[in-house]
């Protein structure tokens, strides 16, 4: 679609589409914001609210490194946007084989929870977590935090800059995995103050939401909680996503 041949109607849709993962997402991320010698590290934590309970889901693989980290830095943080957070007393559960781990948010307070910007954080408010009826050439909206993007504008000061998508194209669907191209010249790339190459590392992606979007028979959209993001697979321009449908109502991980 030409940008500068599209109506109103559809300026705002592709606006709303490429900002709404980044709603119910904050960056994650351990480290001294006001050491500027000390190394950051950072993910993306999900954000979701069920049965009137605050969670976050995110990659085991992020949670780990942090652990790794704090063998040899007992003082390292662990933040998620502006809040500290107790590692060890938040996990719920966790699973390295499918690259899941999921945290109780109750204690902390709702509104800290931001990263900045110009789009609110808030926590998804999801009643469950199937992928039924989502298959191959649908097309989905994701979200997150690379971490080739992170500031450092001030010596206590981080910014977390993001990269979402309006739409891109699922390429395959099995009950592991839901692989989607990236296709990034194809994607609209918003919420971002750089204007330089795409870079090859998306790591920061991590823990991302995934949704799919369709319009109702009335024109509304709606948006349906698919997935998180575990891989970004640079050789292939793909995007891997572990399908919802593996955390439970008591967001505990099904093996």
């Amino acid at each position: 679609m030409n940008p500068h041949n599209i109506s109103e109607a559809e300026r705002i849709l592709a606006d709303t589409l490429v900002r709404y993962p980044m709603m119910f997402c904050s960056a994650c991320y351990f480290g001294d914001p006001s050491d500027k010698s000390m190394k950051v590290n950072n993910g993306t934590m999900t954000l979701i609210k069920h049965n009137s309970k605050r969670y976050g889901i995110t990659n085991y693989h992020v949670v780990q490194e942090y652990r790794n980290r704090f063998l040899d830095e007992p003082d390292i943080r662990f933040c998620v946007g502006n809040v500290e957070i107790d590692l060890e007393s938040a996990v719920l559960d966790e699973d390295r084989n499918l690259d899941l781990c999921t945290l109780n948010f109750d204690e902390y307070d709702e509104e800290s929870f931001g990263s900045g910007g110009d789009v609110p954080t808030r926590f998804l408010n999801i009643e469950n977590f199937d992928t039924i009826g989502l298959k191959e050439g649908d097309y989905v909206l994701f979200g997150g935090y690379p971490g080739v993007w992170r500031e450092r504008p001030t010596s206590n000061h981080l910014i977390f800059d993001t990269l979402s998508t309006g739409g891109t194209q699922v390429i395959d669907v099995t009950p592991r995995n839901i692989i989607c191209e990236l296709a990034i010249d194809k994607c609209i790339i918003s919420l971002s103050n750089h204007r330089e190459r795409f870079p090859d590392n998306l790591g920061g992606l991590s823990g991302g939401p995934v949704f799919f979007h369709e319009l109702s028979g009335a024109g509304i959209s709606i948006f349906k909680f698919v997935g998180i993001i575990y891989e970004h697979m640079q050789d292939f321009d793909s995007v891997l996503i572990r399908p919802a449908s593996f955390i439970d109502n008591d967001f505990m991980i099904k093996r």
